[in-house]
C-alpha cells in the first residue's frame, strides 16, 4: 500500500495544476492591469522600431530597383494590422484607469479590469511573436533585371526592313544557328534595325532574356560584361577579373538557356568566349561596318548585308518627315531630287528632311546645289556633306556652338552636365539672361532644336543630348578647323600625352572612362578652358602641381575619382567657374573654398562627411548640388547663409541633421539650420529633406521658388509613384497649424503632393486650396484619421483637380467617399489612375452621377477596404434622371482593374436609372436569390462598354463573389489579356450562364479571344470555369496557372450532371475546351485530380504546349497519357513535377509496349525536374531514351524520390539483339539528390554518351556503389565473371563520353574513391561531400588526379585533416600537389572535426596552391586558424571566415604581410576570436622595424558577431589601410570605436572611417553544425 501516498501526492499536484494556478492567473489579470498595459505599449514600441529597421532595408532595396520578397510584404501588412489593433485597444486606457479600488478586487470592478488586462496580455504575446518574425536573414528583396527600352523613334516599317528583320529572327530561332552578323555602312540603320529585332523578340517572347550592348571602337570588355550583367540582373563584383566575370555570365546564360545578346557597333576582333559568351550557349547578333570583322575574325555563321533604302522607301521616309511642304509645286520637284540624291542612306534622309522642314524654296534649292557638288563622291562623303549642310542651316551661333561642344565631349552628355559646362565656359548661349532658371530653359530649348534638326538623337527626351557616331565625327571635324582639342570616349585607347606644341594651343581635354596609366606632374595647357577626366581606374593619383599651368581653366570635371585631398595646385585655377566632383570619394574639400570665382559646384553622390566652413567663402556661387551624398553628416553653421547669390540648391536624398532654430548662439550650434535658407533671396530651385517639423522655422520657404522637391521624411512613405516632377512636396505634419504661409504657397504650386497624417483636415480639395489645386498632377494622401472626403462640393464651386492624373489614398480610416455633392464640370477630367487602400469606412468609390467625371480612368485599384460593397453606387436621388439625362456610363479608357481584399464586395455597381429599376423588378418577381457577381446583367445595362477595353483584371480576396461575370457581360472581354482570380473563397464558377430570370443563355465559344494569361489561385469552392457550356475556346491563351482549387472538376462542365464534384470526374480538360496557343501549364494543389487529360480532347488543343509544371497533386497517378503524347511530341520543352506522392509514372505505362515506341520521341524536351515523388520507380521508358530520342535534353534534375530505382525503366517483353545505347548529345547538367534507392541508370547492360555534359552532381544516393565506368571494360569482365559487375555500376558509358565535363559534385566513399573514370579528372570545379570518409586519404587521392581544378569545395565531413602530403597513398608515395597550380577558389564548410587544412610539417619547397585567389571557411568549429604552408596568400583577393568558434586569431603577422592583393575580407560569428592578426610563434612578440602591415588594395572589411574581439591585431604592429576602404562593424561589443567613428590601435595607425551597424538582438549566435 506504499504506492497510495504517491498516487495521492500526484493527484493533489494535478488538482493544483488544473485549479489553483489558473485561478491565480485569472486574479493576476485583475491586479496587474496597469503593468500588462504598459507591457503591451512596450511591445508595440518594439514592433514599431522593428518595422522601421525593416522598412529602411526595404527603402534601400526599392531605390536600387529591387522587389520586395512576398514574406516581407506579408509581415509588413501583419505589422500594420497588429499596430492598428493595439492602438485601437489602447484608446480606452483612460476609462480603465478610472476603475480603481484596493488591489482592484472590488466585485463591481473585477469584470471591467479583467477583460482589458487579459486582452492586453494576449495582444502583447501576438505582438512579440510578430516582432520575432521580422528577422529576414536572406534579405528583404530580390533583384530584378532592368528591361531594355527598345526605342525606335522614327522607325518606319518598310517592306525591305520588315522582311530583313523577319529573316534574321527566323535564323535566330533555328536551333543550329548561334551567331549572326549584320553589316553595312555607317548611317544605314543597323542600330535601329537590331533594336526593332530586339523589340520583336521580346514582344513575341522568342527568348527568355534579350540584351543589347554597344561595343564601340577599342572595346572595354569589363564594361561590356557589366552592361550585359545589368540587363540580366546578374550582380558582378567590380573586383572580379575579366575571366571571373566571364565564368559568372556563362553560368547564368547556361542556366537560363534561351537568351539573345545583341552586340552593336563592333569594329574589330572580339573574343566572345573571353567575354563570357562561348559559342553555342546563347544566340548572338552582331553589327559592324565590315563583313570580314564578322565572318573572318569573330566567326559568325551567317552575315546579312543591310542595304540602303530603295527610291520609293527613301521618298516615303523623306515625305513622312517634311510633311505637306512637298505638295507645294515650287518645292516638290526639288524635294524629289534631294531625296533621290540621299542615295537611300537613312541618316542623311532624316537629317536633311528635318533641316528643310518649314524652310523656304531658297533653302531647298541651296541644299540641292550642295548635293550636286558631291556628285560622284563616296556615300560617306555625301553623308558628311549633307550633315554639315544641316549644321550650317542652324539658326544662330549659339545652337551651332552647342552642337560643336557636344561633339567635342564625345557625343553623349546629360543636359544638366551640358548646362554646367556651357555656363562655366561663358558661351554666348546665355547672353542677356540674368537667372539660372532662364539659362537652363534656354539650354533645353536649344537641345530641342538640335533634336528637331535630327543632329541630336531623340532617344531620351529631356535628359540627354546624344549624337549618332557619324554626326559626332562631323561635329569634331568642323570643330577641329578652329580649335585644338583632344577627346577620348569609352572604347578609345589612350596611347600617350600630346606634344607640347599641341597642349599649348589646346582648349578642351575630355577623357570619358579612359584607362590612363598616370598623369604628368604638371600639365602645361595655358589656354585650356575645359578639362574632363573620368578615369577608368578610380584611384588615379593627381600630382600636386598638375593644375599649376592651367590658369585659364573655367570648367573642371573629376567625376568618379578617389581623391583623399585635392592637389594644392588647384588654388591656381583663379578663373574656374564650374567644378564637378560627382561620385567621388573625398576626405577633405576645404580647399575648394579658395576658388573664389566658382559659380557652380557639384558633388552629386560623393562620399564625404563634412561641408566645411571654408565653403562659405564662395560668395559668387550660384549652384550647389550635394544631392545623394549619403555620408554627409555635418554642414558647418552659416555656410549656407553666406552663399547669398545661390539660385539652385539641391540636397535631397541625404542630409537631414538640421539643427533647431531655437539655438540662438551660433557658437553653440554644430550643424546648419533651415533658417539659413531665409538669407538666400535669389533662390529659385530648392531640393531639401528634413526629418521633423520642429526643425522647420516659420515661413522658411520663399514664394520665389519655382522648382522644389521638399520632403519631411518622418516615417517612410509606403508608396513610390511615378518620377517626381520638379515641383513636389512630401509632408508629414501632425497638425494643419504647421502649414505656414510658405508651405501653403508651395502646396498651391505643387504638381506632386504627398500628405501624411495632417490631423484636422476632413476635406483635401477646398480646405487646403480654395482654388481646388489647379496645377496638381499627382496626389498621395495617407494615415489621416479625420478626412471624410477628398472633395466636399458643398463648400466650394471651384473646379477640383482639373489636371490631376493620379490619385492614391491609403489608410484613411474615416474616409466615407471620394466626393460628396455635385462636382463642378471639369473636375478630375484628366485623372487616369486611382488607387485606394486601407479605407475601412469606404463603401464605394463613386456615385452614378460623380462617375461621369472619371470617364478618362485607365486604372482602378482598390485594396483592403473591408466595408466596400461596390465600385459605383445607387445614390437614390429623386431628380437624378432630370439632372443626368443618360441611361448608361461608358468607361472607354479603362485598361486595368484590380480589386483585392474586399470581403463585402458583391458587384461593380448598383444604380437607379430606368433600365436598372426594370431589371431589379424582374429579379424580385422571379423569386430567385441573386448570386453575387462582379459583372452581371445590371452592369451590362448601366455600363455596356465597361470592360470592352479592359486588358488587365485582378480579383483577389473578395469573399462576397460567387462568380466573376455573367455570360452576357463576358462577351465584352474582347481586349482582356490578363485575368487573375485569387482567394475568393465563395466563388463557384468564373462565368455564369444562369441569368437571374432563370433562363440559361448560350455562351459565345470565343469570348476570351485575346486572353494571354489566366491564373486561378486558392479558390476553395471553385467547381468549374463555366457551366453549362458546350465548348469554350481560348484562342490566344499562352499561360494557364491553376493552384489550390481543391474542388475543381472539369474545366468546362457540359451540364449533363449538375453534380460537378462527382468522384468519377477527376480529370481537368476534355473536348469542351480549346487551348490552341497554350504554351505554359501550371497545376498545383488539386488534391483529388487523378489525371489531367480526358481521353477525348479538342483536336487543336495543347499542340503548342512547351512547359508543364505539376505540384502537390497527391492523387495524380500519371502525367502524360496517350491522348496527349502525340500532340506534345514536337513542342514540349520543360517538365517540372513536384510533390506528387501517388505518381507512379511520368509517362503512361501502356506506352512501354513496342508498338507504341514511335508515338512519342521527346525530341524537343530540354529540361526535366522531378522532386519529391515518393512512389516513382523510374523517369523515362527505355524506348524513349534510345536512338537519340532525347537529343535536346539539356537538364535533368531528380530530387527526393524515395523509391526511385533507375532513371530509365527496363524494357519489358523485348529481346535485346544489341546492347541498348543511350545518347544525350545536348545534356549539360545532371543533378541526382537524395535518392536512397537509386542503384542504376538502366537496369541492364548498356552504354551511354554525354558529349555536352558540363555539370554532374550526385549527392545522398547512398545505394550507389560505383558512380561510373567505361562499358567496354566491364563488358570483358561480364563474360569472365559469374557475378555481372555492371550491376554494381550506376552509369556505363562509351570512351570520350564526358569530354566537356567541367563540374562534378559527389559523395566520396572509402570503397570507390580510386575508381572514377579518367575523364572525370579533367574537371575544373569539384564539390566533394565527405560524409562517408573517415580519413584524409580518399580526398587526397582524388584531388591528386584533378590537375585542372580551378574551384574546389570540401563539404560535410568529420575528418580532422583534408590534405595529407606524405606517406603511401593508394600505392603512391608523396602526392604531386604541385600540380594544383590552377586552383583559384577553395571553400571548406561544415567540417565540424577539422583541425588542419594542411599540417605544417610539409617537406615541399613551395606552396601547394600558389595561385589561390578566394578562400572561404565556414562552420568548422574545431579549426584553430587558416594558416597553412600549403597556401600562398600573396594572390588571395577574397577571404571569408564564418562560424569557426575554435579560432582565437585569423592569421599571423607573417601571413598578413603577404596579403598584397587582398581586396575583400569578411569575418563573421567566431565567438572566441580575440584579434584578426596574431603574433607569429617565432617572433615572440619582439618588435622590429618591419612590424608594419599594409593592406594596400583592401576595399571592404566586414567584422560581425565577434563578441570577444579586442582589436584588429596585437599592439606590436602598425596596420595601414587605403583611404577609400569600407569597414563594416557589427556586434563586436568589445572593440573600441571612438566618438567620431574612427578605429585607432595606436598613434601610428591610419585613421579608418567606421560604418557602425545597429546591434540586432534577433541574430542567432548559436553554432550551426552539419
Amino acid at each position: 500500500m506504499d504506492f497510495l501516498p504517491i498516487i495521492v501526492k500526484r493527484t493533489v499536484e494535478k488538482i493544483v495544476d488544473y485549479t489553483i494556478e489558473p485561478v491565480v492567473r485569472q486574479v493576476g489579470y485583475v491586479i496587474n492591469l496597469k503593468s500588462n498595459v504598459e507591457n503591451l505599449k512596450s511591445e508595440v514600441d518594439n514592433l514599431v522600431d522593428a518595422k522601421g529597421r525593416v522598412q529602411h532595408s526595404v527603402d534601400e532595396a526599392l531605390r536600387k530597383g529591387h522587389k520586395m520578397e512576398a514574406d516581407v510584404e506579408r509581415w509588413m501588412k501583419k505589422v500594420d494590422e497588429m499596430i492598428g489593433e493595439a492602438n485601437e485597444f489602447l484608446k480606452d486606457e483612460n476609462q480603465w484607469k478610472k476603475n480603481k479600488c484596493l488591489l482592484g478586487l472590488c466585485p463591481s470592478l473585477i469584470s471591467s479590469r479583467y477583460r482589458p488586462s487579459r486582452k492586453a496580455t494576449k495582444i502583447a504575446q501576438v505582438v512579440a511573436e510578430i516582432r520575432q518574425g521580422g528577422d529576414f536573414p536572406s534579405g528583404v528583396s530580390y533583384a530584378t533585371p532592368p528591361k531594355d527600352v527598345w526605342t525606335t523613334a522614327g522607325y518606319l516599317a518598310f517592306e525591305s526592313r520588315v522582311s530583313f528583320a523577319t529573316q534574321i529572327i527566323k535564323e535566330l530561332t533555328d536551333s543550329n544557328i548561334h551567331m549572326i552578323g549584320v553589316f553595312g555602312m555607317a548611317g544605314v540603320g543597323k542600330t535601329t534595325l537590331v533594336k526593332e529585332i530586339g523589340r520583336r523578340a521580346e514582344e513575341e517572347k522568342l527568348f527568355d532574356n534579350v540584351a543589347k550592348v554597344e561595343v564601340r571602337h577599342n572595346p572595354d570588355l569589363k564594361r561590356i560584361q557589366r552592361e550585359i550583367a545589368e540587363k540580366f540582373g546578374v550582380e558582378i563584383d567590380e573586383n572580379l577579373t575579366i575571366a571571373g566575370r566571364a565564368r559568372l555570365l556563362s553560368d547564368y546564360i547556361r542556366n537560363k538557356k534561351n537568351i539573345l545578346v545583341i552586340l552593336d557597333d563592333v569594329w574589330e576582333m572580339l573574343d566572345l568566349e573571353t567575354l563570357g559568351l562561348p559559342f553555342g550557349i546563347c544566340k548572338v547578333l552582331l553589327t559592324s561596318r565590315k563583313r570580314d570583322v564578322l565572318s573572318s575574325e569573330i566567326g559568325t555563321q551567317k552575315e546579312f548585308r543591310l542595304e540602303v533604302l530603295d527610291e520609293k522607301e527613301t521618298w516615303s521616309l523623306f515625305e513622312n518627315i517634311v510633311g505637306d511642304a512637298v505638295k507645294d509645286p515650287d518645292i516638290r520637284d526639288t524635294a524629289i531630287q534631294i531625296a533621290k540624291r540621299c542615295s537611300g542612306l537613312p541618316i542623311l534622309v532624316v537629317t536633311l528632311a528635318k533641316a528643310l522642314k518649314g524652310k523656304s524654296s531658297h533653302s531647298w534649292k541651296d541644299a540641292l546645289r550642295l548635293q550636286k557638288m558631291c556628285e560622284g563622291k563616296e556615300m560617306q562623303e555625301k553623308a558628311y556633306s549633307g550633315i554639315e549642310w544641316s549644321y550650317n542651316q542652324l539658326e544662330g551661333k549659339e545652337v551651332q556652338s552647342l552642337f560643336l561642344i557636344c561633339g567635342m565631349l564625345g557625343g553623349y552628355n546629360y543636359v544638366e552636365d551640358l548646362f554646367e559646362y556651357t555656363k562655366g565656359l561663358g558661351l554666348s548661349l546665355f547672353q542677356g539672361i540674368n537667372t539660372m532658371e532662364e539659362e537652363r530653359s534656354r539650354l533645353y530649348s536649344l537641345v530641342d532644336k538640335l533634336k528637331d534638326s535630327c543632329l541630336f538623337l531623340d532617344t531620351f527626351p529631356n535628359r540627354s543630348a546624344t549624337m549618332h557616331d557619324l554626326t559626332r565625327d562631323i561635329a569634331r571635324k568642323i570643330a577641329s578647323r578652329d580649335q585644338h582639342f583632344l577627346s577620348l570616349i569609352d572604347g578609345d585607347e589612350f596611347k600617350e600625352w600630346p606634344n607640347k606644341e599641341f597642349l599649348e594651343k589646346c582648349t578642351l581635354l575630355s577623357f570619358h572612362w579612359i584607362n590612363i596609366p598616370r598623369l604628368p606632374e604638371q600639365l602645361e595647357c595655358p589656354k585650356l578652358q575645359l578639362f574632363k577626366l573620368y578615369a577608368a581606374q578610380k584611384s588615379l593619383p593627381i600630382p600636386h602641381n598638375f593644375f599649376k599651368e592651367m590658369r585659364e581653366l573655367k570648367v573642371l570635371d573629376l567625376a568618379c575619382t578617389c581623391i583623399p585631398s585635392l592637389p594644392p595646385s588647384i588654388v591656381s585655377l583663379t578663373n574656374l567657374q564650374t567644378l564637378c566632383l560627382d561620385q567621388c570619394e573625398l576626405r577633405n574639400i576645404a580647399m575648394v573654398g579658395e576658388l573664389r570665382s566658382l559659380e557652380i559646384l557639384s558633388l552629386v553622390h560623393s562620399k564625404f562627411k563634412l561641408l566645411p566652413k571654408q565653403l562659405g567663402q564662395l560668395t559668387r556661387l550660384r549652384l550647389l548640388d550635394v544631392n545623394g551624398c549619403s555620408e554627409l553628416e555635418v554642414i558647418h553653421p552659416n555656410v549656407i547663409s553666406r552663399l547669398t547669390r545661390l539660385e539652385i540648391l539641391r540636397m535631397d536624398n541625404n542630409f537631414i541633421n538640421w539643427e533647431i532654430e531655437q539655438v540662438s548662439n551660433v557658437n553653440e550650434r554644430c550643424n546648419a539650420s533651415l533658417s539659413e535658407l531665409k538669407h538666400l533671396s535669389n533662390l529659385t530651385t530648392l531640393n531639401v529633406n528634413f526629418k521633423d517639423p520642429s526643425q522647420l522655422p516659420i515661413n522658411c520657404f520663399s514664394e520665389k521658388l519655382v522648382y522644389f522637391k521638399i520632403s519631411i521624411i518622418g516615417d517612410v512613405w509606403m508608396w513610390y509613384g511615378p518620377n517626381l516632377t520638379p515641383k513636389s512636396l512630401k509632408l508629414k505634419l501632425s497638425q494643419t497649424n504647421q502649414l505656414d504661409q510658405g508651405l501653403q504657397t508651395l502646396m498651391k504650386k505643387s504638381e506632386d503632393l504627398f500628405l501624411d497624417v495632417l490631423e484636422g483636415v476632413n476635406d483635401i480639395a477646398y480646405q487646403l486650396d480654395m482654388d481646388g489645386f489647379p496645377r496638381l498632377k499627382n496626389l498621395h494622401v495617407e494615415n489621416n484619421p479625420d478626412i471624410l472626403q477628398i472633395v466636399n462640393c458643398w463648400s466650394s464651386s471651384h473646379i477640383a483637380f482639373p489636371v490631376l492624373e493620379t490619385l492614391f489614398l491609403c489608410n484613411l480610416v474615416s474616409l466615407e467617399s471620394v466626393c460628396s455633392g455635385e462636382l463642378p464640370r471639369g473636375s478630375f477630367k484628366h485623372l487616369t489612375i486611382i488607387q485606394v487602400e486601407k479605407c475601412p469606412k469606404l463603401k464605394n468609390l463613386f456615385t452614378f452621377s460623380t462617375a461621369l467625371h472619371f470617364l478618362q480612368l485607365q486604372e482602378i485599384k482598390v485594396v483592403d477596404c473591408n466595408n466596400l460593397k461596390e465600385i459605383v453606387v445607387d445614390e437614390n436621388e429623386e431628380n437624378f434622371e432630370a439632372q443626368v439625362n443618360i441611361d448608361h456610363i461608358e468607361f472607354l479608357h479603362l485598361r486595368s482593374l484590380a480589386i483585392k481584399c474586399l470581403p463585402r464586395l458583391t458587384c461593380f455597381s448598383s444604380n437607379n436609372n430606368k433600365n436598372i429599376a426594370r431589371f431589379k423588378e424582374i429579379i424580385q418577381n422571379s423569386g430567385i436569390v441573386n448570386p453575387m457577381g462582379l459583372f452581371s446583367q445590371k452592369e451590362h445595362v448601366a455600363f455596356p462598354k465597361l470592360v470592352e477595353n479592359l486588358t488587365n483584371l485582378i480579383v483577389d480576396g473578395c469573399a462576397g463573389l460567387t462568380f466573376l461575370s455573367s455570360s452576357s457581360m463576358a462577351k465584352n472581354f474582347v481586349q482582356l489579356k490578363k485575368l487573375r482570380i485569387c482567394r475568393c473563397q465563395n466563388m463557384v464558377e468564373i462565368i455564369s450562364t444562369e441569368e437571374y430570370n432563370g433562363i440559361e443563355e448560350n455562351i459565345d465559344n470565343n469570348i476570351f479571344a485575346n486572353l494571354e494569361s489566366l491564373e486561378l489561385n486558392t479558390l476553395a469552392n471553385l467547381e468549374t470555369f463555366c457551366s453549362p457550356a458546350t465548348y469554350l475556346k481560348f484562342s490566344s491563351l499562352n499561360s494557364l496557372d491553376i493552384k489550390d482549387c481543391t474542388k475543381l472538376g472539369p474545366f468546362i462542365h457540359g451540364g449533363v450532371s449538375k453534380n460537378i464534384r462527382d468522384d468519377a470526374l477527376h480529370y481537368l480538360f476534355d473536348e469542351k475546351v480549346g487551348f490552341p496557343s497554350l504554351e505554359k501549364l501550371v497545376i498545383e494543389g488539386l488534391h483529388k485530380l487523378r489525371t489531367i487529360w480526358h481521353t477525348q480532347l479538342d483536336p487543336n488543343s495543347f499542340c503548342k504546349l512547351t512547359e508543364i509544371q505539376v505540384d502537390a497533386c497527391q492523387s495524380l497517378i500519371r502525367i502524360l497519357e496517350p491522348c496527349i503524347l502525340q500532340r506534345l511530341d514536337s513542342n514540349v520543352k520543360v517538365l517540372d513535377i513536384r510533390n506528387c506522392g501517388s505518381l507512379q509514372a511520368v509517362f503512361n505505362d501502356t506506352l512501354l509496349a513496342p508498338h507504341h515506341s514511335e508515338m512519342f520521341s521527346c525530341r524537343n524536351l530540354c529540361e526535366v525536374y522531378i522532386r519529391n515523388c515518393r512512389n516513382l520507380k523510374n523517369v523515362f521508358p527505355a524506348y524513349m531514351a534510345r536512338n537519340r530520342n532525347l537529343k535536346k535534353l539539356q537538364t535533368l534534375w531528380i530530387h527526393h524520390c524515395e523509391t526511385l530505382e533507375e532513371i530509365i525503366g527496363e524494357e519489358v517483353g523485348v529481346e535485346e539483339a544489341t546492347m541498348p545505347k543511350f545518347v544525350f548529345p545536348s545534356a549539360k547538367d545532371v543533378c541526382l539528390y537524395n535518392l536512397p534507392q537509386l542503384s542504376s541508370f538502366y537496369p541492364g547492360m548498356h552504354t551511354s554518351k554525354w558529349p555536352s555534359l558540363t555539370e554532374f552532381l550526385v549527392y545522398r544516393c547512398d545505394k550507389l556503389e560505383m558512380l561510373a565506368a567505361e562499358s567496354s571494360c566491364l563488358l570483358q569482365q561480364h563474360h569472365h565473371l559469374v557475378i555481372p559487375t555492371y550491376k554494381q555500376v550506376f552509369l556505363l558509358f562509351e570512351k570520350l563520353s564526358f569530354s566537356n565535363l567541367k563540374t562534378l559534385a559527389l559523395d566520396l566513399k572509402e570503397t570507390s574513391y580510386g575508381s572514377y573514370p579518367v575523364e572525370f579528372f579533367k574537371i575544373k570545379f569539384l564539390i566533394v561531400f565527405c560524409r562517408h570518409v573517415t580519413s584524409a586519404v580518399p580526398p587526397s587521392v582524388l584531388f591528386q588526379k584533378c590537375h585542372n581544378l580551378e574551384t574546389l569545395y570540401v563539404l560535410y565531413g568529420n575528418i580532422e585533416e583534408i590534405f595529407i602530403h606524405e606517406g603511401s597513398l593508394d600505392g603512391e608515395v608523396h602526392l604531386g600537389w604541385t600540380q594544383l597550380t590552377h586552383l583559384k577558389t577553395l571553400k571548406i564548410a561544415m567540417m565540424q572535426k577539422l583541425k588542419h587544412v594542411w599540417k605544417g610539417n610539409s617537406h615541399f619547397g613551395g606552396p601547394v596552391f600558389p595561385n589561390l585567389e578566394t578562400l572561404q571557411v565556414e562552420d568548422c568549429a574545431r579549426l584553430k586558424n587558416i594558416v597553412s604552408s600549403a597556401i600562398s596568400f600573396s594572390n588571395i583577393v577574397e577571404l571569408e571566415v564564418a562560424n569557426c568558434n575554435g579560432m582565437k586569431h585569423l592569421i599571423t603577422y607573417s601571413v598578413a604581410k603577404g596579403f598584397i592583393n587582398l581586396v575583400k575580407m569578411k569575418v563573421q560569428n567566431c565567438q572566441r576570436m580575440i584579434e584578426i592578426v596574431g603574433c607569429d610563434d617565432d617572433h615572440g612578440g619582439i618588435i622590429d622595424e618591419e612590424n608594419e602591415i599594409t593592406f594596400s588594395r583592401l576595399q571592404y572589411l566586414q567584422l560581425s558577431d565577434l563578441p570577444n574581439l579586442k582589436g584588429f591585431c596585437s599592439r606590436n604592429y602598425n596596420v595601414r589601410f587605403p583611404f577609400h576602404i569600407t569597414l563594416s562593424v557589427s556586434r563586436c561589443l568589445e572593440m573600441d570605436i571612438s566618438h567620431d567613428g574612427v578605429l585607432l590601435d595606436d598613434s601610428k595607425r591610419e585613421r579608418v572611417p567606421i560604418i557602425e551597424e545597429e546591434d540586432d538582438d534577433d541574430g542567432d549566435d548559436d553554432d550551426t553544425g552539419a
